[in-house]
């Protein structure tokens, strides 16, 4: 079993949802941290075509697009 999310992500997030920092590129199914590390954890809906990771309402790290304006509780690379 996987872990899950941190709780203190879990409490900033609350109902909204926010990107993590977590992504994967185009082709590739390993999700890494914005700082190159591998993730190790489950990312839901991963099986979609989405290439960054978002939490919120449901406690979980979900597959989202990149292009949704989502906040972000950590670091942000600019396009």
């Amino acid at each position: 079993s996987r872990a899950p999310p941190p709780k203190y992500l879990q409490d900033i997030a609350g109902a909204e949802k926010y990107f993590v920092g977590l992504r994967r590129q185009p082709g590739e199914r390993e999700w890494r941290w914005i700082n190159n590390s591998a993730f190790n954890g489950n990312v839901t809906n991963e099986s979609q075509n989405f290439h960054c990771v978002t939490i919120g309402l449901t406690k979980t790290f979900d597959a989202a697009s990149c292009d949704i304006s989502y906040r972000w509780i950590c670091e942000k690379t600019p396009k």
